[in-house]
């Protein structure tokens, strides 16, 4: 790449960055770097981290990944929910192993996105975080999440405590060598989402998971300092927060959807069967077609969703709650349907566990599930009321239509 996305830092004002110009410079580093050689040398047990630490620290600072979301007074860029999905999406395409999600929503957090202005005005009085946020921004410092796992019983959550957690992080995403947590955790005064610095002192235990493009560990902490990033009881801040975990993981699959297409389409066109491309038969046509469209569906409703939680003033939750909810059961299915046709398609070798096509599909279905199957999700979403957006709209006067809404 000749000029990165944070190569001019702003000094006060977001710069003007679409979510298209996101999605090229990452188009063009994944062009070079294949996100799939990565996962190989996982699957065939050559990268215990399950990532390239070197190539995430390109990423992050070359690229300026981790400053999409950070605000401009820590030296990100802070740009909107559409750009940080867009970026996610893309990474998700090239099927990535890195920490992009949980070091995207930890900048995010940080920023007005989860608390409004004025957010973490008492950082210094709390936890001093700015070396951890500056390893963050240089990929030095990598970030896990636990919000994958849906959480029934608070009580499972680890203890806050002035400005202290103790307690277990479940399942958190690349934890062998995680420095900084994305969580919930529990208080005296009610849930709240935070930040924990993990150190060696943390009790690290890797899981066997089906997934060679997500490392997981349960991580156990005492005394780990912690950063709320909403207050205690704020149900809505709280909510807001899980909203936009639920749009990146959503994006994550739309973008893994994504990648099957293009693998699917690349080899229709080059592999022959009676003297035609395979391409040319129109049951392999079809299916790459309906494919296309059924991840279309799903990217309106992850932009629309994110339109819906980056508003100013925020006075419909409701919207992007139903949003979030619908785009992440609308992307499971689609990166499900998605991994299994490149399956069909590639053939008998696309049956064979050693083949690319097996890496999508695995990691389809451990994100399918992340916090609920995409049936739950629909029927979270139904029984929250999201058939009011057909009826009543965002200020309860027009009908809603994601598409508008994704395009401002």
């Amino acid at each position: 790449m000749d000029e990165s996305l944070s190569s001019t830092r702003p000094t006060g004002t977001t710069p003007d960055i679409s979510p298209d110009e996101v999605r090229a410079a990452l188009r063009d580093y994944f062009a070079t770097r294949p996100g799939l050689d990565e996962v190989r040398r996982t699957r065939d047990g050559r990268q215990p981290s399950g990532f390239d630490e070197s190539s995430w620290r390109t990423l992050a600072t070359d690229v300026g990944l981790c400053s999409l979301g950070m605000p401009p007074r820590w030296g990100g860029l802070g740009l909107g929910l559409d750009c940080l999905v867009a970026a996610v999406e893309e990474c998700g395409a090239a099927l990535y192993p890195g920490p992009v999600r949980a070091a995207i929503l930890a900048a995010w957090a940080l920023g007005e996105g989860a608390l409004g202005e004025g957010a973490l005005g008492g950082l210094n009085d709390a936890v001093d975080l700015t070396g951890t946020i500056d390893g963050l921004l240089a990929g030095m410092v990598v970030a896990g999440s636990t919000l994958d796992t849906e959480i029934t019983e608070p009580r499972s959550l680890p203890l806050w405590r002035a400005g202290a957690a103790t307690g277990v992080l479940v399942a958190l995403s690349h934890g062998v060598v995680a420095g900084l947590a994305v969580t919930e955790v529990r208080t005296d005064d009610g849930v709240a989402a935070a930040l924990v610095v993990l150190d060696d002192s943390a009790d690290r235990r890797s899981r066997t998971t089906v997934d060679f493009a997500l490392p997981r560990a349960d991580v156990t902490v005492t005394d780990a300092p912690a950063l709320l990033v909403t207050e205690p009881g704020d149900h809505t801040a709280l909510q807001r927060f899980r909203d936009a975990s639920t749009l990146l993981r959503a994006a994550e699959q739309v973008g893994g959807a994504q990648g099957c297409v293009s693998l699917m389409v690349e080899y229709a066109g080059v592999r022959e069967q009676f003297g035609h491309p395979i391409g040319s038969y129109q049951a392999i046509a079809h299916r790459c077609a309906q494919t296309a469209v059924d991840v279309a569906g799903a990217r309106g409703l992850v932009t629309a969703g994110a339109a819906a939680l980056d508003r100013t003033t925020f006075t419909d939750p409701d919207t992007a709650v139903h949003l979030a909810s619908l785009a992440h059961a609308a992307a499971g299915e689609t990166y499900l349907a998605a991994s299994s046709s490149l399956i069909q398609v590639s053939g008998g070798i696309g049956f064979t566990w050693e083949h690319d096509a097996h890496l999508h599909f695995r990691h389809a279905r451990t994100l399918a599930v992340a916090g609920g199957t995409p049936a739950e999700y629909y029927d979270r979403a139904v029984l929250d009321g999201c058939l009011d957006l057909v009826i009543s709209g965002v200020g309860g006067n027009e009908a809603v239509n994601p598409v508008e809404m994704a395009s401002g």
